[in-house]
């Protein structure tokens, strides 16, 4: 039977080959169905017309054939872990076998070149806000009003995602972000809907009439009734979440599919949550609720799925690698007993899995608006074809070894110098106490051929040489020279020198984070658009920024969102910290040009704030006075200008006709005093 609904559906353009499990959950149940999901579940609408019995699976069936998916990906990605577990041990205090009277230190040369491209992605992209800025997409068909009212949706979309990335911390999660960027061959977001309720407790101020022992209203002198107020604390259902959420997920806790090239082109992936049992039902339940008659939910045998002890591999390995592994989750309160969670995602379907030993749910995917994994991954370096890259400490890896290995044999060549071993004669009468090294110490001996002094070479000028070369093969690969890092070079240079390698190091940083945006924020912004579109059915209250910087809170409701964008990070594609003095320079320049030949095309209000910012100045708008603060001085100028001038040239003609000056005073051409002509002036600034 199987066999006959495998061709069929390979029949019908099958995403998996010979897989039977791509037909998903159960068949929908008669009754109103939502247009708009229906047109995204392509996957189910081949389905109708089939007898139900040939599309409801078997629970253990559908479970067996989930998790063979999931060793395949789990073999797939455990080279991978074994070069995770390296840079994270070398990124940390790495753990190393001791021995006795050695050097065993761990110089963190790794960690000074990551924080260094950690910090110059992070000032790149969360150095400007919106993060993300939208733009509306345009057909053939597009007009001009068409154009502008997506202008104006695409302005309250790009905000309404700013805001929750804020009220989210992307600035705490894009940090952890950006370093598993650099430490891990991949570097995971997930993206999805939070929904709570909480109780919440909150004072509230009542007020009560006060009656006599009869029942009766007390009332006062006035015959008003006697009214007394007093403070309850009353518990009532909040929504505490209705939004976007991100997350970042530790690298072992996801799995690609191994004929995968990208996020895209996976089939499926698996993502490894952490619940308790409550968390797990409540998750049913909204599944359930959302997914009525399309998937489906099964019972779960809680004594089958027994404990999660033994699942954490990587998890545990990566704490074990530093000396910082934790004691087995044996918690005997289940309310808070954890279990693994595996959530098998497809672009059109979704399953659960508990502890690896019960399948919990299997339906479609949930967030049908945009029909795509919840998920977005980037790499530092990524190899064509390749799902896994590499990082950008394993590229360094070996190097940050060699460091380790030449300093601390440097270390042990200055402590065996210092203390000198000797060789004795078998025979000979020495007492081998005396031979400690101590402040006006005599060893006594018969013979002084009994006893000879075991020199040891001293190879710590070659240590040095060799160890800056290595830091110097670091700098090179990743780009990062001192200059960057912001410390001083270990050689003079000149500052041609200085100046050609923040240039080149620059154009390298620039290309890493175009790629970087590429690969990770232009994907967070499109789910999280689309999670907005299809979840939001009530007013917000959005906070927009106008042009001068201005602040306008404003209350949109869901249809003003919807639409089609593209999405481009606001933050600059180069490097800001190579780039920032030269586009200073720049603006002075163009500033000086503007006030040299007064063109009336240039904006000098805006040059000028430009100009402030490029310092990284605070509140500029408190240094800059506004245009219509500008505006009107100019007009108070001109006009007192003016006036100066009418007088001069009515004193000249009253001289001309002999007229003494003491009769100009008040006068001005035109027969206005100069109280008329201050009157003018106030008129002229409102």
């Amino acid at each position: 039977m199987m066999d006959s609904i495998r061709g069929l559906l390979q029949g019908a353009g099958d995403p998996f080959d010979n897989d039977p499990l791509a037909i998903g959950g159960a068949l929908p149940q008669e009754g109103p169905v939502d247009p708009r999901k229906a047109e995204k579940e392509p996957f189910q609408s081949k389905l109708d017309g089939y007898p139900e019995e040939f599309i409801i699976r078997d629970k253990q069936e559908v479970l067996t054939e989930l998790l063979s998916r999931f060793e395949s990906a789990d073999d797939y990605r455990k080279p991978y872990e074994e070069v995770a577990l390296r840079n994270f041990s070398l990124y940390r205090t790495q753990r190393r076998e001791a021995i006795e009277g050695r050097s065993n230190l761990h110089i963190p040369r790794m960690y000074e070149q990551i924080d260094t491209l950690r910090s110059r992605i992070y000032k790149s992209v969360f150095s400007q806000r919106p993060y993300i800025n939208f733009i509306p997409k345009v057909k053939a068909t597009t007009t001009l009003e068409d154009y502008e009212d997506s202008t104006r949706k695409a302005d309250i979309a790009s905000a309404l995602v700013d805001m929750q990335l804020e009220n989210t911390g992307i600035r705490v999660k894009g940090y952890d972000f950006i370093t598993s960027y650099l430490l891990a061959p991949i570097a995971i977001l997930g993206v999805g809907w939070r929904y709570d309720e909480k109780l919440v407790k909150r004072k509230q101020t009542k007020t009560e009439l006060i009656l006599d022992p009869f029942g009766h209203v007390m009332v006062d002198e006035t015959g008003s009734p006697v009214i007394q107020t007093r403070v309850e604390v009353a518990e009532q259902r909040e929504v505490a979440m209705d939004d976007n959420e991100v997350i970042n997920i530790n690298f072992f806790d996801f799995w690609l599919d191994p004929k995968g090239e990208c996020l895209d082109t996976s089939r499926y992936v698996f993502h490894r949550e952490w619940l308790t049992r409550e968390d797990i039902e409540e998750k049913l339940i909204v599944m359930t609720a959302a997914h009525e008659g399309e998937g489906q939910a099964f019972s779960v045998d809680w004594d089958k799925v027994g404990s999660s002890d033994g699942l954490e591999e990587g998890r545990e390995a990566s704490r074990d690698e530093v000396g910082l592994s934790g004691e087995d989750d044996d918690e005997k309160d289940q309310r808070l007993r954890m279990y693994e969670v595996l959530n098998y995602w497809e672009d059109e379907r979704y399953s659960m899995i508990i502890n690896r030993k019960e399948l919990a749910y299997d339906g479609p995917n949930p967030y049908w608006r945009h029909s795509s994994k919840p998920f977005s991954i980037a790499t530092y370096e990524p190899i064509p074809n390749e799902v896994y890259g590499m990082s950008a400490a394993e590229i360094v890896s070996d190097l940050q070894e060699e460091i380790n290995t030449h300093r601390n044999q440097r270390i042990d060549n200055v402590a065996l110098a210092l203390n000198k071993m000797y060789s004795i004669l078998r025979d000979a009468d020495v007492d081998e106490s005396e031979l400690v090294s101590r402040p006006g110490g005599v060893v006594r001996v018969d013979d002084h051929d009994d006893i000879r002094e075991l020199r040891t070479t001293d190879v710590t000028s070659s240590s040095y040489t060799e160890e800056q070369i290595v830091k110097m093969d670091m700098e090179n690969t990743l780009g990062v020279p001192s200059v960057v890092r912001g410390v001083d070079s270990t050689r003079q240079e000149t500052a041609t020198e200085i100046v050609t390698k923040s240039s080149n190091a620059g154009i390298r940083f620039d290309v890493k984070i175009m790629l970087f945006e590429a690969m990770g924020l232009t994907r967070l912004a499109k789910l999280m658009d689309m999670n907005n579109q299809q979840f939001i059915d009530d007013d917000r209250l959005i906070r927009l920024v106008g042009e001068e910087g201005i602040e306008d809170w404003r209350l949109v409701g869901p249809d003003e969102i919807v639409g089609e964008f593209d999405y481009r990070p606001a933050g600059p594609s180069v490097d800001p910290a190579a780039n920032k003095e030269l586009r200073r320079n720049q603006l002075i320049q163009v500033y000086e040009l503007a006030m040299r030949t007064q063109n009336p095309y240039f904006n000098i209000y805006e040059l000028s704030k430009e100009l402030l910012e490029s310092f990284d100045l605070r509140n500029t708008d408190k240094l800059l006075n506004s245009k219509e603060e500008v505006e009107q001085e100019q007009m108070e100028a001109m006009l007192k200008q003016q006036m100066m001038q009418e007088q001069m040239a009515a004193q000249q003609a009253q001289q001309g006709q002999g007229l003494p000056p003491e009769a100009m005073v008040g006068q001005v051409p035109g027969g206005l005093s100069e109280q008329a002509m201050a009157q003018a002036l106030m008129d002229a600034s409102r």
